[in-house]
């Protein structure tokens, strides 16, 4: 499905990214996302958290040369434990979250973004 119209845009976001009591959010095994009509998109720290369930997160571009920027005032707090698959064009922090947990990872794929660190402290991989 194609997003272009803001409005659908932020309806779709407010499904996927503002789970402030929806109780679907437990559910959610995957998460594709072509950000190339989004120009911003500002996320919480907790916008993941509740998705214990998600193991395919696809955050990406499919228009070379437009850029959307994800902002995220106050980082990320956690990632699911049962993540396989992280793909995340652009990814705007230096860092993953410190609740991350990579055992399950099988991809990872952080092109363009602004990390300088996978992790603190040691990870089993």
């Amino acid at each position: 499905m194609q997003y272009g119209c803001p409005s659908k845009f932020k309806i779709l976001l407010k499904l996927c990214f503002s789970f402030t009591g929806f109780q679907g959010t437990g559910k959610v095994e995957g998460i594709f996302l072509d950000v190339s009509k989004i120009r911003e998109i500002e996320l919480s720290s907790t916008s993941l958290e509740r998705m214990y369930k998600l193991r395919l997160l696809n955050i990406y571009n499919s228009e070379a040369g437009v850029k959307c920027r994800v902002h995220h005032p106050h980082g990320l707090e956690s990632l699911s434990k049962e993540l396989r698959y992280l793909h995340w064009d652009g990814y705007p922090l230096t860092s993953l979250p410190r609740k991350f947990y990579p055992e399950n990872l099988v991809e990872l794929n952080l092109s363009s973004s602004k990390v300088k660190q996978l992790w603190r402290g040691d990870q089993v991989l």
